[in-house]
């Protein structure tokens, strides 16, 4: 596979509106860990919307101490540095911003449909149309992951994205993954290179952001809560939710809450979850 050119990759997302610093390296662990250390280490480095891209990330962060892993050169693992200056309360928006922004870029280079799975996966059609459990006829082509860091002049948010680009069958590590290549073949779509993906990624996701910024963080207002609820796959399903202190809850997931919370409708009421693993219990159709 071709590696990052870091002369090229930088000269394109130079052309990026608003871009920070851009650093390329050709291996890390984490580009999110690297980019959070890095900032805690020396601030004034790096500006607001940096970014890092590593040409291949050995192993990258998901939720709940999770990796994402990928074969190298084959998928796109960046973070993006972003210091809205927002009230804090509208910081829940960041990851589904991020996870729009995939979809978008998805949609446009691939030629294939996208969803959001709440609150930080990217899903696309499985090639063979199988129904998988919690999964339907859905599978993984990208993970989103945001890191809240104290900073001078108030908190920044370190967003992680990696997209499976180029991996076939034999590459992935677990049934419910898929490619872009897999899913852009199985619509009739062409390939698309690394490159590609990365310049419309990060393009769509500073547009977004700017959005966002321009209305103090008030997603709504902004239209960017309606247009989140609508690529979300999760809204009007029955799911069940794994939350971070071991409770799970099951009911059905109805909308967004003003600061990007999930809601469902439970047996015990109406809850509101921040944060938690999301489990469909019957195949999504939208």
């Amino acid at each position: 596979m071709t590696a990052f050119d870091p002369v090229a990759v930088t000269a394109g997302l130079a052309s990026v509106p608003g871009i920070g610093r851009v650093e390329v390296v050709p291996r890390t662990a984490s580009t999110s860990t690297d980019l959070v250390d890095a900032l805690r280490a020396d601030p004034s480095a790096w500006p607001d919307r940096s970014v890092l891209l590593a040409d291949h990330q050995a192993a990258g962060r998901g939720r709940a101490g999770r990796t994402w892993t990928t074969p190298p050169g084959q998928a796109v693992t960046v973070s993006v540095l972003l210091r809205p200056h927002v009230p804090v309360e509208r910081l829940g928006w960041v990851p589904l911003l991020a996870g729009l922004a995939v979809v978008r870029t998805v949609e446009a280079v691939a030629g294939c449909r996208a969803r959001l799975k709440w609150p930080n996966d990217v899903l696309v059609p499985a090639p063979d149309g199988t129904d998988l459990p919690g999964w339907g006829t859905w599978r993984k082509v990208a993970g989103v992951l945001a890191d809240l860091v104290p900073a001078p002049g108030g908190p920044a948010v370190v967003v992680g994205m990696g997209v499976n680009v180029l991996q076939g069958e034999q590459d992935l590590p677990v049934p419910s993954a898929s490619s872009l290549r897999l899913a852009g073949s199985a619509a009739g779509g062409h390939e698309v290179g690394r490159d590609v993906v990365l310049l419309t990624l990060v393009r769509e996701l500073l547009d977004l952001d700017r959005r966002w910024r321009d209305a103090e963080g008030d997603a709504e207002s902004a239209g960017l809560a309606q247009a989140c609820a609508a690529a979300c796959l999760t809204l009007g399903s029955r799911v069940q939710v794994e939350l971070p202190g071991g409770e799970v809850v099951e009911g059905r997931a109805t909308g967004l809450a003003p600061d990007g919370a999930l809601e469902l409708e439970a047996a015990g009421g109406r809850r509101t979850v921040h944060a938690g693993d999301v489990h469909h219990l019957r195949s999504p159709v939208n």
